[in-house]
């Protein structure tokens, strides 16, 4: 996958960082509140949850569509992909890219999702079709449901006509999305991407049937001190929404035009467990696997990481087999790197949480600052990392890990690194 790791027509930067994130929308808005540990969980506003014992979530307050969509197709995107616009635009923006000078057909788009329209235009459209047949529904609505929306509402509003997909294998969309466009610009099919993750699954019906499956936390009040990833009262996720989007280029691209260079993208990798949909295995050993296949491609050593961006979603099981996975394949480094959850602050938005990450791992390397884990008060014995408890800290990042998981046992692991020119 990388050729040459001096060839600037084959090696990958990020240029711009977009973030639509219920604890802040832009790069700086949500790095601030990770850094000072606030919280985007409040009680749910967007319905009627009370007959839902997680009555709380990760919800994107005051987003107005219009200020990223033109006109009336603002009022027919589907939510998850207005996210996903929202999210590129901010990213081009701060890459400072000028798309009226790029060739549109050397430009593309990947997004992931998990959910999809699973939440709120899948609602909506049930809704219409109860009360009025299928007269009420949305001459668009089909489409705006399917995963690939979110892809399709970003090359449209951009006039994007170059490389585009959509990866939709769940939690680890996010970070594959990236990995994706980076392989289609060190192949020659691009000279820009803009990819990410997006997702809006906070609706009655999508949260009743993941409180069915018993994977939502019981702690309600108070919303902000639910999310405890690696704590020892630890006893579910909390689902937020919103989206995240970098900027990639070619490092030839990005510095003809002198672009500002946040890091390179140096290697990923994914695997399965094979075992249950929402039950990971403890031992962290599929994972491992993904880490050290990512160390590979990276052509990198275990102890060149300096930061782990950790999924850490509040998980029993999933905590557990992350901070196992880190033993298993850093060894005694995993004890003295900094191991933290900007999910602590934000929920679980699945596809977006890789997005998330992502920025989240160059803000770190841009401001030598780890963002912390957020009410980890008493650390589960079984988690015994420096998880970064309750305040940020400095630190010399030049290199981070970045991880996902997703419920069924996919497991992905992407590198990032501050570049340099030779």
């Amino acid at each position: 996958m990388r050729p040459s790791v001096l060839d600037p027509r084959k090696r990958v930067v990020i240029t711009g960082l977009g973030v639509v994130a219920p604890n802040g929308t832009g790069k700086q808005a949500f790095w601030n509140a990770c850094v000072e540990g606030r919280s985007g969980i409040d009680w749910i506003q967007s319905f009627d949850a009370s007959d839902i014992y997680c009555k709380i979530a990760g919800e994107v307050r005051d987003f107005d569509p219009t200020d990223y969509i033109e006109g009336k197709l603002a009022t027919r995107t589907c939510r998850f992909g207005a996210f996903a616009v929202a999210a590129a635009r901010l990213a081009l923006e701060d890459a400072g890219v000028d798309l009226s000078r790029e060739d549109p057909y050397r430009a593309g788009t990947i997004f992931g999702t998990g959910s999809a329209g699973v939440g709120n235009i899948s609602d909506e459209m049930y809704t219409k079709l109860l009360r009025s047949g299928p007269r009420g529904i949305d001459v668009v609505g089909s489409a705006q449901t399917a995963a690939h929306a979110g892809t399709a509402n970003v090359f449209i509003a951009l006039g994007l006509r170059g490389h585009n997909a959509t990866s939709s294998a769940g939690c680890v969309s996010g970070i594959d999305a990236i990995a994706q466009a980076a392989q289609a610009l060190r192949s020659g099919r691009a000279d820009l991407m803009v990819a990410g993750g997006t997702e809006a699954p906070i609706s009655w019906a999508s949260m009743s049937a993941m409180a069915v499956s018993r994977v939502l936390t019981h702690h309600n009040d108070p919303p902000q001190e639910a999310c405890r990833p690696y704590d020892r009262s630890r006893d579910g996720l909390i689902v937020s929404e919103g989206s995240g989007a970098v900027t990639l280029e070619t490092a030839a691209h990005a510095m003809e035009r002198g672009a500002h260079i946040y890091a390179e993208v140096m290697g990923y990798a994914a695997t399965s467990e094979a075992y249950h949909f929402l039950h990971g295995r403890p031992g962290g050993e599929e994972l491992a696997r993904a880490l050290r296949l990512a160390l590979l491609e990276a052509k990198m050593s275990a102890v060149e990481m300096d930061y782990v961006c950790a999924h850490g979603i509040g998980s029993r099981d999933y905590d557990i087999a992350e901070v196992n996975a880190l033993k298993i394949v850093l060894g005694e480094r995993a004890y003295h790197l900094p191991v933290s959850s900007i999910k602590s602050c934000t929920g679980q938005p699945f596809a977006a949480g890789g997005a998330w990450q992502t920025v989240a791992a160059c803000m770190a390397i841009e401001t030598g600052i780890v963002p912390p884990t957020i009410n980890l008060r008493e650390p589960d014995p079984q988690c015994d990392l420096d998880h970064v408890p309750l305040y940020a800290r400095r630190a010399r990042v030049d290199t981070v890990m970045v991880n996902s998981h997703s419920l069924g046992g996919t497991h992905a692991c992407l590198i990032v690194r501050r570049f340099q020119e030779t």
